[in-house]
C-alpha cells in the first residue's frame, strides 16, 4: 500500500485531475437525476454531461499511461504480464475514481437540496436509487475508460516506454472514426429534432453535446490545416509567427481541449437560449393570464357580483376591472373571456404594448355597447295586476257609462333571477285576478334578493285548471317592483319560441294569437296570455347582438355567462388576446349577462388591480372575497411550475457542470503542456532566440485560439440554437398558450462565447508564461540528467 500511495503522490496532478473530473461528473448527474425526479422531467437530461466526460476522461487516462511508461517497461522486463500487470497500471485509478465518486455523491446531494428548494416547491430526496445506480455506473465506465486509455501505453514498444520524450503521433483510425461518428451524430439529432414529434429521444437530448464536439473537432481541424498551409508563409513574417503556427500544428495538449470547451460552451448557449425562451414565454403568458399588476379570486362571487364589488370599491372605476376566463381546453370552441369593457382603457391602459395582444387590447374599449343587466335589491316582490278587455266575455258597466267586455281568472306570475350567491332562483306570485275589472295585488318574500340580484326573465303561466281554454285572456300589470327597484321601468318583449310552442300545439288547433302579446304602456305592462304555455318575457335592454374579439376562430359563436348561445357580432380577429391568448373569444361581461343565468362553474373570475390602486381599496376586495391578492410575477411563477418551467433549470444544471468538465479538461491540457513548452523555450534560448519573440509566438498562438473558441462557439450556439431548441422539452405549450419563441437571441450567444475565450486566454496564457528561471538552457542538462 505504501509503495501505491508513495506512486499515487508522485502522480498528484493527473490523480487529481480524475478525481475532480469524477467528481463534477456524479456530482452534476446526481444533482440533475435527483432533480429531474422531483420536477417530474427526463432522466436523460444529463446525457450531454456524460458524453462530455466520456471525452474528457481518455486523456486523463493516457496523461497516467505516460507517466508511468518507465515502470511499465521495468515490470515488462521482469515479466509481469497479464492480469497482474493491469492491476499494477490500474489500482491508482480506482482509488481516484472511487474516491471521486464518493465525493461526487455527497456533492450530488447538497446539489439536490439546493436546487430543488430554491426552484421547487420543497427539498427532494438528497440521493435516490437511480443516483446511486448512475453513480455507480459512472464511475465503472471511468475506470474502463481510463483502462482503455492506458492499454495503449501497454502495446508500446520497449524502447518507446523508456524514452525520455514524448513525441506527436498521428491520429488513430479508431480516434478519426469517433470523430467522423460524432459529426453524423450531430447530424442526425438536429433531423430527428426537427421532424421527431412527442417526447424527445436520447439522441435528440446528447445533439447540443454532438453538435458542439463536431464544432469543435472541425475548429481543431481548421486551425491545425490552416497553421500547417500557413507555417511557410510565416518564414517571412517573423520567428514569432513561424514559432506559432508550427506550435498549433503540432501541439496536442492546448488544442484539443478547445473541441471540449466549444461543446460546453454550445450546451450553455443552449440552456441560455432556453431560459430566455422560458422567461419571455412566462411573462407574456402572466400578462395574457393578468392584465393588470394584482389578481383575486373572486370565483365564489360569480361574474356579476365582481362587478358589482369593483363598482362598490372602485366607484369612478380608475383601479378595478372583473374579469371571466372560462378555458374549455379540451373544447376550444366553447373557449371565451369576459371582461368589464367600459372600465377597459382605464384600469388596464397601455399594459400590452409591445406585446402581441396590443392589437386586440386596443379593440377591447369597443366591446362596450351600454348593455347592462338589471340589478334589483330588496326582500319583497310587490305585483298588482288588473285584467282587460277581451272579447267573448260578458261585460259590466264601466265609470263612464259604457259597457266594457272584461276576463278574469287564475294565473302564476314567475320572476327568474341570479342571485349574489351565483345561484339561480325565481320566486312565483299566485294571482286571481276577477272578471269585473279589479286590480289584484299580492306581495312575496325574496330573501335570495336581499344582498342583490340580477333579473334574467318573466315567465306568465294561465291556470285553467287543467283545461286547454283558448280563449283570450288580457291583463295589465300595473305593478311589478322588487324592493325600492321599478321593473316595470324597462322594457319587456314576448320570447318567440313561447309564441311558436302555443301555436305547435296540437290540442288547439283553432287558437289565433293576438296582434300583440305585449305592450309596454306608460301605466303598466299589457300581456296577453297563451293557451296552455307559459308566456315567457325577456327585457328588451338594447342590440340582440354580442359583439366579440376573436382568436383563431373561422365561425365563432358567443355564449353568455351561463354558457347558452347568443347572436355574435364580430368586431375582429387577433393573433392573440388578452385572457384567452391564441384561441378563444373575448366579449363584455355586462353584455354577456343579460338575460343569462348563473355563471359556469367552470369559470375563473377574477377581479383585476391597475398599478397604483390604493392599499384600502386592495383591503376592501381581499375582505370581500376571502382571498389573497397575487402579483403577476406570482402568476408567473406558478405558469413555470404548472407548464413544467423547471425542465430548463435541470438543463441548466447539465450546462454547468459541462463547463467545470471543459475547464479541468483544458486546465489538465495546460498543466501537461507546461513542461514540454518550457523545454522548447529553453531549446530555442540555446539558439540564440530570445524569450521575447517566444512570448510573441505564445501570443499569438493564445490569439488564435482566442478567435478559434469566439467563432466555434457563436456558429455552433446558433446551430444548436436553430436546430435543436424546438425539439427539446423547455415547457409544456397549453393548447391556447402562447408560442414559445425559440429563435436565436445575441446576449445567450454571446456570453458563453466570451466565457470561454476569457477561459482560454486565462487558462491558456498560464501555459504560455515564459519566465527567465523557468526556461533557463540548464533545465534540458537537469532533465537529461535526471
Amino acid at each position: 500500500m505504501s509503495r501505491v500511495l508513495r506512486g499515487a503522490w508522485s502522480r498528484r496532478g493527473a490523480l487529481t485531475t480524475l478525481v475532480l473530473m469524477t467528481v463534477v461528473v456524479v456530482g452534476g448527474a446526481v444533482t440533475v437525476l435527483q432533480f429531474a425526479g422531483a420536477a417530474g422531467t427526463s432522466p436523460w437530461l444529463t446525457a450531454p454531461l456524460l458524453l462530455l466526460g466520456a471525452v474528457a476522461v481518455p486523456s486523463i487516462g493516457a496523461e497516467l499511461a505516460v507517466a508511468r511508461r518507465e515502470e511499465i517497461g521495468l515490470a515488462r522486463l521482469r515479466g509481469i504480464h497479464g492480469l497482474r500487470l493491469w492491476r499494477f497500471l490500474l489500482v491508482e485509478p480506482l482509488l481516484a475514481i472511487t474516491l471521486g465518486a464518493l465525493v461526487g455523491l455527497a456533492v450530488g446531494a447538497a446539489g439536490t437540496l439546493l436546487a430543488t428548494s430554491t426552484w421547487l416547491d420543497g427539498s427532494a430526496p438528497a440521493i435516490g436509487r437511480p443516483a446511486l445506480l448512475a453513480a455507480a455506473g459512472i464511475a465503472g465506465a471511468g475506470l474502463v475508460i481510463v483502462g482503455l486509455s492506458a492499454g495503449a501505453a501497454l502495446r508500446e514498444p520497449l524502447a518507446a516506454q523508456v524514452s525520455a520524450r514524448r513525441r506527436p503521433r498521428r491520429a488513430t483510425t479508431l480516434a478519426v472514426f469517433l470523430s467522423v461518428l460524432v459529426l453524423v451524430g450531430a447530424g442526425v439529432a438536429a433531423y430527428r429534432s426537427r421532424t421527431g414529434d412527442g417526447e424527445p429521444d436520447l439522441l435528440v437530448l446528447l445533439g447540443p453535446a454532438l453538435v458542439g464536439l463536431a464544432l469543435g473537432q472541425v475548429a481543431t481541424w481548421v486551425v491545425r490545416i490552416a497553421a500547417r498551409g500557413l507555417t511557410p508563409a510565416t518564414e517571412r513574417r517573423g520567428l514569432g509567427a513561424f514559432l506559432a503556427a508550427r506550435r498549433l500544428a503540432r501541439a496536442d495538449d492546448l488544442v484539443t481541449p478547445i473541441r471540449l470547451v466549444v461543446a460546453a460552451a454550445v450546451v450553455g448557449s443552449l440552456a441560455l437560449s432556453g431560459a430566455v425562451a422560458v422567461s419571455g414565454w412566462t411573462a407574456e403568458q402572466a400578462a395574457v393570464e393578468v392584465p393588470g399588476a394584482w389578481t383575486i379570486d373572486a370565483s365564489e362571487l360569480g361574474a356579476m357580483g365582481a362587478v358589482d364589488l369593483t363598482e362598490r370599491a372602485d366607484p369612478e372605476g380608475r383601479h378595478l376591472l372583473a374579469t371571466a376566463i372560462v378555458r374549455n381546453e379540451t373544447r376550444l370552441p366553447e373557449r371565451r373571456a369576459y371582461v368589464d369593457a367600459a372600465r377597459w382603457d382605464a384600469v388596464v391602459g397601455d399594459f400590452y404594448d409591445g406585446t402581441p395582444a396590443r392589437a386586440a387590447s386596443d379593440a377591447v374599449s369597443r366591446l362596450d355597447t351600454g348593455m347592462a343587466p338589471v340589478q334589483v335589491t330588496g326582500e319583497r316582490l310587490d305585483v298588482t295586476m288588473t285584467g282587460l278587455e277581451v272579447p267573448g266575455v260578458r261585460t259590466f258597466r264601466g265609470p263612464d257609462g259604457q259597457d266594457v267586455r272584461v276576463g278574469g281568472g287564475r294565473l302564476v306570475l314567475t320572476l327568474s333571477f341570479v342571485s349574489a350567491a351565483n345561484t339561480s332562483g325565481a320566486v312565483a306570485v299566485n294571482l286571481a285576478v276577477p272578471d269585473d275589472g279589479t286590480p289584484v295585488r299580492r306581495s312575496v318574500r325574496v330573501r335570495a334578493c336581499a344582498e342583490g340580484c340580477v333579473v334574467t326573465g318573466l315567465t306568465i303561466d294561465r291556470d285553467s285548471n287543467g283545461l286547454l281554454d283558448d280563449s283570450d285572456f288580457v291583463v295589465l300589470v300595473e305593478e311589478l317592483a322588487l324592493g325600492d327597484d321599478d321593473l316595470l321601468a324597462e322594457a319587456w318583449t314576448p320570447d318567440p319560441s313561447s309564441v311558436e310552442s302555443a301555436l305547435n300545439n296540437r290540442f288547439i288547433r283553432s287558437y289565433e294569437p293576438p296582434d300583440v302579446i305585449a305592450v309596454n304602456r306608460a301605466d303598466g305592462l299589457q300581456l296577453a296570455l297563451l293557451p296552455g304555455v307559459p308566456l315567457a318575457l325577456d327585457l328588451d335592454l338594447g342590440p340582440a347582438e354580442v359583439p366579440v374579439l376573436v382568436a383563431d376562430e373561422a365561425a365563432p359563436q358567443a355564449l353568455d355567462l351561463g354558457g347558452d348561445d347568443r347572436v355574435t357580432e364580430v368586431l375582429g380577429v387577433a393573433r392573440s388576446m388578452p385572457l384567452v391568448g391564441t384561441v378563444g373569444t373575448l366579449a363584455d361581461i355586462r353584455a354577456s349577462a343579460v338575460g343569462s343565468g348563473p355563471t359556469v362553474p367552470s369559470a375563473e373570475v377574477q377581479i383585476v388591480a391597475a398599478p397604483g390602486t390604493p392599499q384600502s381599496v386592495l383591503d376592501e376586495v381581499a375582505a370581500a372575497t376571502n382571498a389573497q391578492w397575487r402579483t403577476r410575477q406570482a402568476v408567473r411563477e406558478s405558469l413555470g411550475e404548472r407548464f413544467g418551467g423547471a425542465q430548463f433549470v435541470a438543463y441548466a444544471l447539465t450546462a454547468l457542470a459541462c463547463a467545470l468538465v471543459a475547464l479541468l479538461a483544458l486546465g489538465a491540457g495546460v498543466a501537461r503542456h507546461r513542461r514540454d513548452y518550457r523545454r522548447d523555450v529553453a531549446s530555442l534560448r540555446v539558439l540564440g532566440i530570445s524569450t521575447g519573440t517566444a512570448r510573441r509566438a505564445g501570443r499569438a498562438e493564445l490569439v488564435s485560439l482566442t478567435v478559434l473558441v469566439l467563432a466555434g462557439v457563436v456558429a455552433g450556439g446558433w446551430l444548436a440554437v436553430t436546430l435543436l431548441l424546438d425539439g427539446l422539452p423547455l415547457l409544456t405549450i397549453p393548447v391556447a398558450g402562447l408560442a414559445l419563441d425559440t429563435a436565436p437571441h445575441a446576449w445567450p450567444l454571446a456570453i458563453p462565447a466570451l466565457v470561454s475565450a476569457a477561459a482560454v486566454v486565462v487558462v491558456g496564457g498560464r501555459a504560455r508564461a515564459v519566465r527567465a528561471a523557468t526556461t533557463r538552457p540548464s533545465l534540458l542538462r537537469e532533465e537529461d540528467g535526471a
